[in-house]
């Protein structure tokens, strides 16, 4: 099986980072815990739960309303009224799906353990279900502040949906703790971005492909200046190898 490498930042990323931080490398407990394997239940009516699934849904992104209950044999929450929706580009088709749970969509504000969002993958390219998190942990210990992750079992509703990897979500929450401040701008990557240099232009690095961004802007959209981005992929393509180590 041919091994689909991950990007280094993750599919998201900030520019330009603070010179600063406050907890680059927060600790894992209780939620990403990882010398165990939590359970998590999802609890959503049937009948959304068929049309979500259902073949010509996999593109849309309606929040099912539901309840969350995480167990990890010491720590035992519920969370009532949350949102659960697929995620993913391909994972969306596969037999395997992989899902976002939302602790905000419908009670403006709300965090659960610090956390608004949560990732739960299904690793469906992935047999080993273990890629990703050691590429997770292998950026931590290069002192990358990458997202933190475990595995979980994942139940829908009673049936057991297989492993999962829950990882932390990038967003303004993530760089606020990381960095202290979140006001630079914050890239997710979807294919096919590639870091690959265009040119200086800014609006080069706009391009869309199947109606969203290859880089999609996700904090100051109303600027919507991809400089920093342009002058990132300059830096990263034409800087001269010996001059980064």
């Amino acid at each position: 099986m041919k091994f689909r490498p991950y990007p280094l930042f993750l599919s998201a990323f900030l520019l330009p980072l603070a010179l600063f931080s406050q907890t680059p490398f927060p600790d894992l407990a209780p939620v990403f815990k990882d010398d165990v394997i939590p359970r998590i239940d999802i609890l959503i009516p049937p009948d959304s739960l068929d049309i979500m699934l259902e073949s010509g849904n996999e593109q849309s992104n309606y929040h099912w309303h539901g309840t969350f209950l995480f167990d990890n044999g010491t720590m035992k929450d519920t969370v009532e009224n949350i949102g659960f929706r697929l995620r993913g580009n391909t994972s969306r088709y596969a037999d395997k799906k992989s899902f976002k749970v939302s602790f905000n969509t419908y009670e403006t504000g709300r965090q659960w353990e610090g956390l608004e969002k949560l990732n739960l993958n299904g690793e469906h390219n992935d047999p080993t279900v273990a890629r990703s998190k050691i590429c997770w942990d292998l950026l931590r210990s290069m002192k990358v502040p990458a997202s933190r992750s475990n595995h979980v079992d994942l139940y829908i509703n009673g049936d057991f949906y297989g492993l999962y990897i829950n990882v932390e979500h990038v967003d303004d929450e993530f760089v606020q703790l990381r960095f202290g401040n979140d006001e630079g701008n914050l890239y997710k990557c979807t294919y096919p971005a590639d870091l690959v240099y265009k040119g200086a232009n800014p609006n080069l690095y706009k391009e869309t492909f199947n109606g969203r961004r290859a880089y999609e802007l996700t904090t100051n959209e109303d600027v919507d200046d991809y400089s920093d981005l342009a002058h990132f992929i300059d830096v990263l393509n034409n800087t001269p190898l010996p001059s980064f180590l």
